[in-house]
């Protein structure tokens, strides 16, 4: 039988930096799904119970859909880190740390595969988000130079990424230059990148949670520029037109996880 269950962490700590964890395991030998996942602005720390020993992989996606394999017998656990979330558990930058191609990072390796392997030996599921958090709050290390980013963050999010960067760095009061190049240290994407990915989520937000079906009031409520330009940025980002993609996907668990399965 296969299983997909989404908890958000119970320290209030944690919680500020980790929107959720999933759990997502099947115990069928002949188990075998295909899926994409697309674009987002959440980070995720992914963990495979594997008979050769703990996996790890870590993903920062802009501008892609990935697909994943899963066959057989498997346990995986995801982390879902909020904006700049991952950056409060490290010590350097996260592009020195992050390798997109391989989507590995070994930061915390291997001191962390020992409790990651105590969090899979334990049945509750509950009991193993406690423990998630308690070994994320050994490893928080609070940045305060990223002060810069959190304020520009909140302006794109709160423009539904529709912000212009000029005005961004008017409004924080550093350069142009400087917040382009916090974003590829911090964030490892250009600005654009980033505002597109938001609007794109937005869209899927306003279609799961506010009940919009239509369209044209998806687009309007992204503030797209117009019914082309909603079209051609959802093209971009996911290989299909808007309707397509909403009816192709699935939200798994309760959180803002969006899988295509192929059929």
């Amino acid at each position: 039988m296969e299983r997909f269950v989404t908890i958000r962490p119970k320290s209030k700590l944690i919680s500020k930096y980790v929107s959720y964890y999933y759990f997502h395991d099947s115990d069928e030998m002949d188990f075998k799904k295909n899926f994409l996942f697309y674009p987002h602005f959440k980070h995720g720390f992914t963990v495979y119970q594997e008979p050769e020993g703990i996996r790890t992989l870590f993903t920062m996606n802009y501008d892609q859909q990935m697909t994943v394999e899963l066959k057989g017998v498997f346990h995986k656990i995801g982390v879902a880190f909020n904006p700049l979330g991952i950056n409060q558990f490290i010590s350097k930058p996260i592009s020195e740390l992050y390798d997109p191609v391989k989507r590995s990072f070994s930061h915390w390796n291997p001191d962390i595969i020992p409790e990651l392997k105590e969090v899979f030996q334990i049945a509750d599921l509950h009991q193993k988000s406690q423990l998630l958090d308690q070994i994320f709050e050994r490893r928080f290390n609070l940045n305060p130079k990223l002060v810069i980013l959190e304020q520009a963050l909140n302006l794109i999010f709160e423009s539904f990424g529709t912000i212009q960067v000029d005005e961004l760095s008017e409004q924080i009061g550093v350069s142009r230059k400087t917040l382009l190049r916090h974003f590829r240290k911090h964030l490892c994407c250009s600005i654009e990148e980033y505002k597109k990915v938001v609007k794109f989520r937005t869209s899927i937000q306003a279609a799961s949670s506010m009940g919009a079906k239509n369209l044209t009031e998806i687009s309007l409520y992204s503030l797209y520029y117009d019914q082309s330009d909603f079209t051609n940025r959802f093209k971009e980002l996911t290989g299909q037109n808007p309707s397509a993609f909403f009816a192709s996907i699935r939200q798994m668990g309760e959180e803002d996880i969006f899988w295509k399965f192929d059929e």
